[in-house]
């Protein structure tokens, strides 16, 4: 039954990839599959196995367990340590986010109100909105970022559009190249839950940035901060196994 169960969520899950090209949108339900799916594998395989296996699956799952809570921990750490907004930039870059047609998710809108605050408060700023257009998109999010930044009633000579870009990083390198050398200061603006991120990426490209943080809409709080915290974590494997192969 069990073995059942795990052949019709597989299933499913592969109409959802062939049909959308994504898993489904929720975070949660992608988290209780795998998790259901380890409960099994370890009903079926591991606790039929030597003691020598048990134990070194116990191992590992520990120290993945104490590295998430540990990453998920400096993430809110930096948050409450690092806020602040007394830098005044030249530039400030605002990152895309997803869109629900040619609106901005919540999530971007939270940025963007963000630059829009900053701006009434310094209204020389540079905004540069930077966000390819993804396959599910209508247009890119960088044309509907700056849709939202004119309503606002934010000039069009203060906003630069960069539009190629589909990942952080990308948005940082392909922004970079929109600024003028030698600025006196450069911010980025983000979620909280986003930040921490942005700062690594940031530091390993050698672009020194001054983070401008947005709030989080706070029923997203929990999906978000958690989908963040292994994807910190798997950045930083990634970049340290690239380092590493390329000393070798």
């Amino acid at each position: 039954m069990i073995l059942f169960n795990i052949l019709i969520h597989f299933f499913i899950l592969c109409f959802f990839y062939l049909y959308k090209q994504k898993f489904p949108s929720s975070f949660f339900i992608n988290i209780a599959f795998c998790f259901y799916i380890f409960i099994c594998f370890y009903i079926f395989f591991i606790s039929k196995q030597n003691k020598f296996i048990k134990n070194f699956i116990k191992m590992l799952t520990f120290i993945f367990s104490a590295v998430f809570i540990f990453t998920l921990g400096t993430i809110i750490s930096d948050i409450h340590n690092s806020k602040s907004e007394k830098i005044k930039n030249e530039y400030v870059i605002i990152l895309g986010a997803g869109l629900r047609g040619t609106e901005p998710k919540k999530i971007l809108k939270y940025r963007l109100n963000k630059a829009i605050k900053y701006y009434k408060k310094y209204p020389d700023t540079i905004f540069i909105v930077s966000g390819g257009q993804g396959k599910d998109e209508i247009i890119s999010e960088s044309k509907a970022m700056k849709n939202y930044l004119l309503k606002a009633s934010i000039p069009n000579k203060n906003i630069i559009e960069e539009n190629k870009s589909n990942t952080t990083l990308e948005n940082l390198l392909f922004s970079q190249k929109l600024i003028p050398k030698n600025l006196y200061s450069v911010g980025v603006i983000s979620n909280d839950f986003h930040m921490y991120r942005v700062k690594f990426f940031a530091k390993n490209i050698g672009f020194k940035l001054n983070p401008i943080y947005a709030d989080t809409p706070n029923k997203s709080k929990v999906s978000m901060f958690l989908r963040e915290t292994l994807a910190v974590i798997y950045y930083k494997v990634k970049m340290t196994l690239e380092k590493w192969s390329f000393t070798l």
